[in-house]
C-alpha cells in the first residue's frame, strides 16, 4: 500500500510563523526532515505554546513514519488549538498507522463535518475508511463523497477537449502521471513496461511529480518525453498535456502521496485510466477506466467501482531488485527453529492480526516472529509496535520488532526468515513478490476485494508459493503446516525463482503488448463514443 496524502496548508503569518513557514517550505518540502526537527526544537524553547509549531513537528514525524512522537506533537497542538482541523487530519493518519483505525475514521469524519474541510481532508477520509472497512460499497461511497465535492465540479467546468487526430490506427501518445518513478513499488512494475514499449505503436510521455533518487535516472533514460511537474499547477499541467495531444493518460498514484488527480478532473486527455498505485475506487467521473487483471479481479464486481473496469490478461510486470542474494537453505535447518516474518506495511497490521500470530506462536513453542515496521530507526519501531505486541499476548522473548530496512537489507530477509505471514484484511502486494523471489513461502487469507486478496490471487495464479486460508483457523493451521514441512521449504528455495521467471508476470514483452492493445481498444471506444471493448482479449486484425 502507498502512502496517503500528507499536507499542511499555510495560514496567515505572524513573526514566529514566518520562521515556521520557512522551515516547512524549504526543509520539509525538500525532505530534510532531521534538520527541520532540529530547528523546530530550538524554536520550541521559546515558543512551546505555539500550536502551529507542534503541528509542523507532527507533520515532520509523520513524514518519517515516527508515529508515537507524531501523535504526541499533534495532541499538543490540539491542546493549544482544539479547533485546528489540520492537526486533526494528521492525527487521524497517525492513529490509523498505529492500528487505531476506528478512532482514525471517527476523527477524520469530525474534520470533514466542518463546512471548510478541503480536498486533502476528504480524500484522506476516503482512504482511511476504505482501508478500515472491507465493504466494497462503503469504499465506493466515501470515494464519491470526495469526488462529487472536488473532482466532478472541475470536470463540469473544464474547457472542451479538442482532439485533432482521430485516426484509429495512428501511433498513440501515452502519458504516465506519477510521483513514484523512484525506489518505490510502482517502479518495479513499470520499468520493464517502459523498456518494452514499441516505439512504432506508442509515443511515451512521463509527467513526473516527485523527487529524484538513484532509481529515477534509470527510468528517465527509458522515456523519450519526460517533464518534471512538481512546480506546476494542475491547470498548467493540464494545459501542457493537452498541447502534447496525449491520447491516453494514465494515473499511477490514486489517493497517494504525489497524485495529480486534479489534472485528470480537468479532462487533460480523451481517455483517462488509473492503474497500479491505488486498488480502490476514486469516485471521480473523469477517470474513465481502471485496469484490473483477468482472473485477479473477479467478474461481477463492476458495481464496486466508479471507473469502467478494463480487464488485462497481464495486470502487472515484476522486475526484482538487482541485489537479491538467494539463501538456498531455509534458515530453520541452520537455526533449529522456524522464523516467521511480517514484511507488509505496519499500517496493515491490525490488533486482530497480532492475536492470530500470537496463537501460532503459542502452538509452536520454538517459533520466532520478526515484525518489520515503517519506522526508520529501532527506538521508534519499538515504541510503536512493542506495546501492541504485549497487548496481543505474544511471547515477548520470541518476537522481534525490526525498523524499516533499506532495499538491499530488505532483500536479505530470506537469509533470516523461512515463512512470510501476510496481513488481513489488507494483504501484501510488492512485498509478496519480493518474499517469493527470496524463496520464502507465504501464509495468506483469501478475501473478496482486490486489495484484500492480492496475495491469495497471486499464489493462485502461480500455483505455488504458499498456503491460502479461508478463515483465521485455516491461517493458523497453514502456518503450522509449513513450519512442519522443512523438506517443502527446502525444495521451493531451489526452484522458486526459476518458476517465477516462467510465469507471465515476468514475460515483459508479452505483458507490454497486452497493455498497448488495451490502450488501442480504449482509443477505439473513445472514437465510437462507447465502452464496449473492456478486455485486451480482442483480435484487432
Amino acid at each position: 500500500m502507498s502512502e496517503p496524502i500528507l499536507s499542511v496548508a499555510p495560514k496567515a503569518l505572524a513573526p514566529v510563523e514566518q520562521e515556521l513557514h520557512r522551515i516547512n517550505t524549504s526543509l520539509v518540502a525538500g525532505g530534510q526532515f532531521l534538520e527541520a526537527l532540529r530547528q523546530l526544537m530550538l524554536l520550541a524553547v521559546e515558543h512551546a505554546g505555539n500550536a502551529q509549531l507542534w503541528l509542523l513537528v507532527g507533520l515532520v514525524y509523520s513524514r518519517i513514519a515516527h508515529w508515537k512522537p507524531a501523535i504526541g506533537a499533534l495532541e499538543t497542538a490540539l491542546q493549544l488549538d482544539p479547533n485546528d482541523n489540520q492537526a486533526k487530519q494528521l492525527l487521524s493518519l497517525a492513529l490509523f498507522s498505529v492500528g487505531q483505525k476506528e478512532q482514525a475514521c471517527q476523527l477524520i469524519d469530525q474534520v470533514c463535518s466542518y463546512k471548510g474541510a478541503n480536498s486533502a481532508q476528504w480524500m484522506l477520509r476516503a482512504y482511511l475508511h476504505a482501508h478500515t472497512s472491507s465493504d466494497p460499497m462503503h469504499a465506493l461511497q466515501v470515494a464519491r463523497d470526495w469526488g462529487k465535492r472536488f473532482a466532478d465540479p472541475l470536470t463540469r467546468k473544464a474547457k472542451p477537449l479538442k482532439v485533432q487526430d482521430r485516426n484509429p490506427r495512428k501511433k498513440l501518445k501515452i502519458g504516465y502521471v506519477t510521483a513514484d518513478f523512484r525506489e518505490h513499488s510502482v517502479a518495479f512494475f513499470m520499468q520493464p513496461v517502459l523498456q518494452h514499449h514499441n516505439p512504432d505503436h506508442v509515443e511515451i510521455h512521463v509527467y513526473f511529480n516527485g523527487y529524484w533518487d538513484h532509481i529515477t535516472p534509470q527510468m528517465r533514460v527509458l522515456v523519450p518525453h519526460w517533464l518534471d511537474i512538481m512546480d506546476m499547477s494542475d491547470e498548467e499541467v493540464c494545459k501542457q498535456i493537452r498541447e502534447d495531444q496525449i491520447d491516453v493518460l494514465v494515473d499511477l498514484s490514486g489517493f497517494t502521496q504525489g497524485h495529480r488527480l486534479g489534472v485528470f478532473a480537468r479532462r487533460a486527455a480523451p481517455v483517462q485510466v488509473t492503474w497500479l498505485g491505488y486498488m480502490l475506487p476514486l469516485g471521480m467521473k473523469a477517470m474513465d477506466y481502471r485496469f484490473v487483471g483477468i482472473g485477479v479481479q473477479a467478474l461481477g464486481h463492476e458495481a464496486h467501482y466508479s471507473e469502467t473496469l478494463f480487464y488485462l490478461r497481464g495486470m502487472v510486470c515484476y522486475m526484482p531488485p538487482a541485489y537479491a542474494p538467494l539463501c538456498e537453505e531455509p534458515p530453520m535447518l541452520r537455526n533449529g527453529y522456524p522464523t516467521l516474518v511480517s514484511l507488509n506495511s505496519s499500517a496493515k497490521i491490525t490488533d486482530k492480526m497480532l492475536k492470530i500470530w500470537a496463537r501460532i506462536l503459542h502452538l509452536r513453542e520454538d517459533a520466532r516472529l520478526i515484525i518489520m515496521v515503517k519506522e526508520e530507526n529501532a527506538d521508534s519501531a519499538q515504541a510503536h509496535m512493542q506495546p501492541r505486541v504485549e497487548a496481543a499476548g505474544m511471547p515477548l522473548d520470541r518476537v522481534s520488532v525490526l525498523h524499516q530496512q533499506p532495499l538491499k537489507q530488505f532483500m536479505e530477509m530470506g537469509h533470516i526468515a523461512d515463512i512470510m505471514l501476510d496481513t488481513a484484511p489488507i494483504s501484501g502486494g510488492t512485498t509478496t513478490l519480493h518474499a517469493l523471489w527470496m524463496g520464502m513461502l507465504i501464509v495468506t487469507m483469501d478475501a473478496e476485494r482486490d486489495v484484500d486478496a492480492a496475495t491469495a490471487r497471486t499464489l493462485r495464479s502461480f500455483r505455488f508459493g504458499g498456503e491460502i486460508a479461508k478463515d483465521e483457523q485455516g491461517y493458523v493451521d497453514a502456518a503450522l503446516l509449513l513450519m512442519n514441512s522443512p523438506e517443502r521449504l527446502q525444495a521451493r528455495r531451489l526452484v522458486q525463482r526459476d518458476a517465477m521467471r516462467r510465469t507471465a508476470l515476468m514475460n515483459y514483452a508479452e505483458r507490454t503488448q497486452s497493455l498497448e492493445r488495451a490502450f488501442r481498444l480504449m482509443w477505439l471506444n473513445y472514437l465510437r463514443g462507447d465502452r464496449q471493448l473492456v478486455s485486451d482479449d480482442v483480435d484487432l486484425d
